[in-house]
Order: C-alpha cells, then structure tokens, then sequence
C-alpha cells in the first residue's frame, strides 16, 4: 500500500500540489479500502502502488489546490502559483486505462470537466 510519505511526494514532485499532510493521509486510508479488490482482479504490486497513487492524488486534490508555477530563493525568495490546467482530467484517463476492473472507480469519482451538456430546442 502507498504511504502518505509517497502520496505527498508525488503531489509534491510530479504534480507541483501542495496539499495539507491530514487531506493526505485521509486520500491513502480511502484508497486502502480497495487493496482487495485490487488483489481479486489479480494486478501486479507495481500496478497497485500507481492504482493507489494516481488515485490518492485525484481525491486529496480534488478542491482544486494551487499548483506551484515557478520558484525562486538565494533570498530574493519568491514562488508562484497557477490553478488547475487539466492535469487531473489527464490522470482520470492514466488511472482508468491502468484500472480496467475499475477498483478505485466509485472513489474518485467522475470527471467535473467531462460535464453533460443539455440543449432545448
């Protein structure tokens, strides 16, 4: 199972969200639920842990954190940050090729930028 060490390193590192330590550990305790039907559809360990990942991130940034844009330092410190790009959306896509037997699926729910669109006419 993914530890939040690794969850918050990924949010961190790959993603550039910075999401509070307590949402984090909340996102692996909901996606642990899902270790065993994880194991029943018969995944690999690896693909377990980037089930676990990608899902853990989807649900703790959910509240559409910032995201870091650029940094700075040598004391003339400075960081800023831009809002959601679609990068979520592209992670909903990695984690339902890789999550075909759909285990994590009714916990992260679906996609709020694949919105219906109704017409009357």
């Amino acid at each position: 199972m993914i530890t939040s060490t690794q969850a918050q390193e990924y949010l961190d590192q790959a993603l550039g969200v910075s999401v509070p330590g307590f949402i984090v550990d909340a996102a692996v305790a909901t996606v642990a639920t899902a270790e065993t039907a994880m194991a029943d559809a018969g995944y690999s360990s690896s693909d377990q842990l980037l089930i676990q990942t990608y899902a853990v991130a989807i649900i703790a940034a959910a509240g559409n954190p910032r995201r870091i844009n650029s940094q700075g330092a040598a004391s003339g410190a400075s960081r800023s940050f831009k809002n959601e790009d679609g990068a979520l959306s592209a992670l909903r896509r990695s984690l339902a090729a890789l999550d075909t037997a759909g285990t994590v699926t009714a916990l992260v729910g679906p996609d709020p930028s694949a919105a219906t669109l109704f017409m009357v006419v």
